[in-house]
């Protein structure tokens, strides 16, 4: 899918961060754009900024932790540009804590969301883009679904199985014959929004339970100063475009964090413990 001209994209978390700055570049690029996203306020201020500069965008409210919403987002994509050629799964929440002691619905909401929410698109999108003989899927994962963190185990489970369907399903299309392809997208940090958004204490109401585990108050503070001192978002989003372009299925936006992941592959096959 080297010309991008008119062709029409889905981006979920559309009204923040990675999300917004990938629907940029798409307008940017000639397309025509769904922004999907669970929060209207985002959302519609995004369509204003890119309704702006003659950007073709379509809003929807969508939680894709939800299959009926995200299923309706395929549907209304549908009726409003007939085709869906580009999906990129790209909502996402991050939460630290104690995932161990504190309520289950911490799991269920990061679970939902990072994980749940990439299946709903691809079982949403993935058979029009086979019967329409063209398309295009960005699943949103992280450096984190390629090395283990301590202190944010729900978050690594589900962006090691973001992971791990894409490069499954990527075998399984490419095996037969499908026009249809696959990319993971492996971040490291970025400056966004998403450690300043909704949290599991904010959630929950529970603050206390929710920040007593020392290791994931620890690794709370490492994320935030991560993600303030990271890369721009727009880098991420032209790395998306250029990975489309060249049917390219890993995109890792910061090489000097590729070390990490064939080292711990060496640990495995040396059958030596995590370091």
């Amino acid at each position: 899918m080297e010309n991008l001209v008119g062709k029409v994209a889905v981006v979920t978390g559309a009204g923040s961060g990675i999300g917004k700055s990938i629907a940029q570049q798409f307008v940017a690029e000639g397309m025509k754009v769904v922004l999907a996203d669970i929060d209207e306020v985002r959302l519609r201020s995004v369509e204003a900024q890119l309704s702006e500069v003659g950007g073709d965008v379509f809003p929807v409210v969508c939680d894709t932790a939800l299959e009926e919403s995200v299923q309706s987002l395929a549907q209304r994509t549908l009726e409003r540009y007939g085709a869906a050629h580009v999906l990129c799964n790209n909502a996402g929440v991050v939460g630290t804590g104690d995932p161990w002691t504190g309520p289950m619905s911490v799991w269920d909401w990061v679970v939902g969301i990072n994980l749940y929410g990439v299946v709903h698109g691809i079982r949403a999108f993935l058979p029009i883009m086979q019967e329409q003989a063209e398309g295009h899927i960005v699943n949103t994962a992280s450096m984190a679904g390629l090395v283990a963190m301590p202190g944010a185990a729900p978050y690594n489970v589900t962006k090691h199985g973001v992971v791990a369907l894409s490069e499954g399903l990527f075998l399984e299309l490419k095996g037969t014959g499908s026009p249809v392809s696959v990319s993971v997208l492996c971040p490291g940090f970025v400056r966004t929004e998403l450690m300043a958004q909704m949290t599991w204490a904010d959630r929950l109401g529970d603050k206390p339970a929710a920040t007593a585990n020392p290791i994931g108050q620890f690794m709370d503070q490492i994320l935030r100063d991560g993600v303030e001192n990271g890369i721009s978002p727009e880098d991420v989003a032209m790395q998306v475009v250029g990975a489309i372009k060249a049917d390219q299925f890993w995109i890792l936006t910061h090489p000097d964090y590729g070390q990490a992941p064939i080292e711990r592959m060496q640990r495995a096959v040396a059958q030596e413990n995590p370091a």
